[in-house]
C-alpha cells in the first residue's frame, strides 16, 4: 500500500525543512501520540533525500517494534532505498546503510567510526533523552559529533517535557532549540483523526497523602504498598466489571509488578480474561500475549510501566489507571493509548472531510475510549487537551505551557454528581449525552465567558487558529515538453501544469538533467505513481504520462516560494489508485499518438538510411505474417512515411 500523507503530516515535514533552510539546528516536533510519527520521518527522509542524495540519516528509537514500524513506513516512500536494520530484537545488526534504524539499546555501545559518519539523526520518543548526564542517546550523539560536527538532530514526541528536566527545548543542556510544530489530541481529535477519551469518577479511590517523593514522582516501591490493598483492588475491579459494558479491550496501569498480578487474578475471579505483562516477561511470551490481545481473545491487560509508548492497538477502548502519577508526561502517554480510531469497514478516512470523520468514529465499533480513573490522576492533571505547550514562534501555538509535574493535592477536574463524568474545574456545564447536569455559576465580575465542552477532553483545540486546509481540488492535468527560453542548448524538461478551480499551479520535471534535479525528477514519478523505471527522456515521460501511465491527483498541496509555487502534496482517490496499479502500457508501436523516433526507436536527429533500416527491423517483428498485430503495423507505416517527410 502506498503512504499517504495528511495535511498535518505535510505541514510537519515542511515546517521542518523550512527550520533547516533558515539556518536552524536541532528542531522538536510535538505530534499527538497516534498521529502517524513514522509517516513524518519516512516522508522527511524521502525529502531530504531528494535534495541531498548523499545524506546519511540514523533513525533511533527504543523499542524493536518501532524499528520495525519506522522501516516499514519508509519502504512504501522509497522501496529502493539502502536501509540497515541494527536492533538486537529483531537479529539484525547493520552498520553502513544509508539510511540506518536502530534502536538504541543496540548501537549506543559503537565508537564514533562503526556506524559511518551520519550527517541527521532522527530520534522518535525524543521525551525518553535527557537533558543533563550521559544517557544512551547522548552518549551515541557526542560520539557521532566527533566525526560529524555538523550534526543535525530532530526529535519526534507526544510529550515535548521531562518530568525532572522540563521542556526539551528549554534550560541548559538541550539538544533540541525549539519546537517547530505543534498538533496535539484536541486538534487530532476535532479532525476526526483520533477518537475521544471519556472518564468517569470512580467510587473506589487510592489514598497516597503518605507516599515518598523524589524528583517530582512517587516512589514506586512506596506507592506499590500504599495502593496494591485488597479491598482497593477487588472494589477497582467490580467497578471496572460493572461499567465497561460492552467494551472489549481494556487496558489496565498499575503501580508495579506484583500489582498488576493481583489485578489480573482480581479480573480473572470475574470471568474476564486477563494476562499480564512486565519488564521481565521474556519476548516470545509477551509477543504472544499481544498477539492474543489484538485477536480478541485476551480482553483485558494489566501492566506494571511497560505499555506506556510504543504500544499500539486500536481496539483499545477501555483504559484503568490503577497507578497514581505526578508526570505529566506519563499520565498524557496512557491516555493515548485509548485514542486510535475505529472508522467503520470501507470507510477511507483520507478522501473523508474532517466532520466526516468525527461522525464515522461515533458511529463505529468504538466511538470513544473509557477512562476509569482509580487513582485520581485525571483530577490533578485536568483534560488532556488542555494540556499543552508553548510552541515556537511560526509554529502551531498552544494554549499555555505544561507542568511537567504536578502536585498531590492539584485539582483540576471534577465529577459531576449525577452521572459522575469528570469535567474541567471552569465547565458549569455537564455535556455527557443524556445527563445535563448544571453547576451554581458564580457572580461574574467581568463579562462572562462561553463554557467550554468537556469530559476527560475540554473538546476544544489548542489556542492556535485550525490549521487551514492546503488542499486544493484538481480539475486537470497537463503534460508538455518544455524548453527554456533563450537557450535553446539547454536540457528540455517536462511542464506539468494543475487546473485547481479558476487557478492553476505548474511545476518542471527535469529527466533529462543530471545529479540533484534527475534525483527529483525520479521522485516526482514515484510521488504521482508511476511504473519503474522512470522514464529517461522528456518525451517518453510525456508520452507515458498522457497514456496514463501516472496517476492523477484528486487533491494538491502548493506552497508559495518566492514568485513561483511548488507542490509539496499530492493525494489520489481509491478508484485513481486502483485504476493505476492494473495500468498495463500500450506497446509504443502500438501508439498512434507516440512521434515517428518513439515509434521507429531512433533519435529525431537522424538521417534516411537509419530511418529504413530501423523501419526494416520493425516490419520483419510486427508483420501479421510474423506473428505480429496489424495495429503495430500500421503504426509503424505511419511512423516511417512521417521520418521520410521530416528528415528529407
Amino acid at each position: 500500500m502506498i503512504l499517504q500523507q495528511r495535511a498535518y503530516q505535510i505541514e510537519t515535514i515542511q515546517a521542518l525543512l523550512d527550520y533547516w533552510r533558515d539556518g536552524g539546528g536541532n528542531p522538536l516536533v510535538d505530534l499527538a501520540t497516534g498521529t502517524g510519527k513514522s509517516v513524518c520521518i519516512a516522508g522527511l527522509i524521502d525529502e531530504v533525500l531528494a535534495e541531498y542524495p548523499d545524506m546519511r540519516v540514523l533513525s533511533l528509537v527504543h523499542t524493536r517494534e518501532l524499528v520495525d514500524q519506522n522501516v516499514k513506513a519508509l519502504l512504501r516512500v522509497r522501496p529502493s532505498a539502502s536501509i540497515g536494520i541494527n536492533a538486537a530484537g529483531l537479529g539484525r545488526r547493520d552498520t553502513r546503510q544509508q539510511i540506518l534504524f536502530a534502536s538504541i539499546q543496540s548501537v549506543y555501545r559503537e565508537d564514533a567510526y562503526s556506524l559511518g559518519p551520519r550527517d541527521l539523526v532522527l530520534i522518535d520518543e525524543a521525551h525518553l533523552l535527557p537533558k543533563k548526564g550521559e544517557g544512551m542517546y547522548r552518549t551515541l550523539i557526542e560520539k557521532l559529533r566527533e566525526r560529524v560536527p555538523d550534526l543535525r538532530v530532530a526529535g519526534f514526541t507526544a510529550t515535548p517535557y521531562r518530568l525532572a528536566d522540563g521542556r526539551l527545548d528549554e534550560g541548559e543542556g538541550r539538544i533540541f532549540d525549539r519546537i517547530v510544530y505543534t498538533y496535539g489530541i484536541g486538534d487530532a481529535v476535532a479532525d476526526g483523526w483520533l477518537a475521544p477519551l471519556v472518564s468517569k469518577a470512580t467510587l473506589t479511590g487510592m489514598d497516597v497523602s503518605g507516599v515518598t517523593r523524589r524528583g517530582g514522582e512517587f516512589v514506586e516501591a512506596d506507592l506499590q504498598r500504599a495502593v496494591d490493598r485488597e479491598d482497593v483492588t477487588e472494589g477497582a475491579c467490580d467497578e471496572i466489571v460493572a461499567m465497561a459494558g460492552h467494551r472489549r479491550s481494556w487496558l489496565a496501569f498499575c503501580a508495579g509488578v506484583e500489582h498488576a498480578f493481583h489485578v489480573r487474578d482480581a479480573l480473572r475471579r470475574r470471568g474476564i480474561s486477563c494476562e499480564t505483562i512486565t519488564g521481565e516477561t521474556p519476548t516470545s511470551e509477551r509477543d504472544g500475549i499481544i498477539r492474543r490481545f489484538r485477536e480478541g481473545r485476551i480482553r483485558c491487560l494489566t501492566n506494571a510501566m511497560v505499555l506506556t509508548t510504543g504500544f499500539d492497538v486500536i481496539h483499545v477502548d477501555l483504559i484503568a489507571m490503577l497507578r497514581p502519577t505526578l508526570s505529566t508526561g506519563l499520565y498524557i502517554q496512557k491516555c493515548g493509548r485509548g485514542t486510535r480510531p475505529v472508522y467503520p469497514p470501507g470507510f477511507d478516512p483520507n478522501s473523508a472531510t474532517p466532520e466526516e470523520r468525527v461522525a464515522a468514529i461515533a458511529a463505529s465499533s468504538k466511538p470513544n475510549c473509557l477512562v476509569l480513573d482509580f487513582a485520581g490522576n485525571v483530577v490533578r492533571h485536568g483534560p488532556v487537551d488542555a494540556i499543552a505547550t508553548a510552541a515556537a514562534p511560526g509554529a502551531r501555538r498552544a494554549a499555555k505551557a505544561v507542568d511537567p509535574a504536578v502536585k498531590v493535592d492539584t485539582v483540576r477536574a471534577k465529577a459531576c454528581p449525577h452521572c459522575r463524568t469528570l469535567v474541567d474545574v471552569g465547565v458549569f456545564a455537564c455535556t455527557a449525552p443524556g445527563c445535563g447536569f448544571e453547576w451554581e455559576r458564580p457572580r461574574p465580575a467581568h463579562e462572562a465567558q462561553a463554557d467550554a465542552e468537556s469530559i476527560i477532553m475540554t473538546g476544544q483545540r489548542s489556542a492556535a487558529p485550525a490549521l487551514k486546509d492546503p488542499w486544493s481540488p484538481v480539475t486537470g492535468v497537463n503534460f508538455e515538453r518544455h524548453q527554456k527560453r533563450g537557450d535553446p542548448n539547454a536540457p528540455p524538461t517536462m511542464r506539468v501544469d494543475y487546473a485547481c478551480g479558476f487557478i492553476g499551479h505548474s511545476e518542471w520535471v527535469c529527466f533529462e538533467h543530471a545529479g540533484l534535479a534527475r534525483i527529483k525528477a525520479e521522485k516526482w514519478w514515484r510521488d504521482m505513481r508511476g511504473k519503474a523505471p522512470a522514464p529517461a527522456t522528456v518525451d517518453e515521460a510525456v508520452a507515458r504520462c498522457r497514456d496514463g501511465e501516472v496517476g492523477t491527483p484528486s487533491d494538491i498541496v502548493a506552497r508559495k516560494e518566492g514568485q513561483y509555487t511548488r507542490v509539496v502534496g499530492r493525494r489520489f482517490s481509491e478508484d485513481e489508485l486502483a485504476r493505476v496499479r492494473a495500468y498495463a502500457p500500450v506497446p509504443v508501436v502500438e501508439q498512434e499518438s507516440a512521434e515517428w523516433w518513439r515509434v521507429l526507436g531512433i533519435a529525431s536527429s537522424t538521417h534516411r538510411d537509419e530511418v529504413k533500416t530501423a523501419w526494416r527491423q520493425l516490419v520483419r517483428q510486427h508483420h501479421p505474417d510474423a506473428g505480429g498485430s496489424l495495429v503495430a503495423m500500421q503504426n509503424i507505416n505511419r511512423a516511417y512515411h512521417e521520418a521520410l517527410e521530416a528528415v528529407g
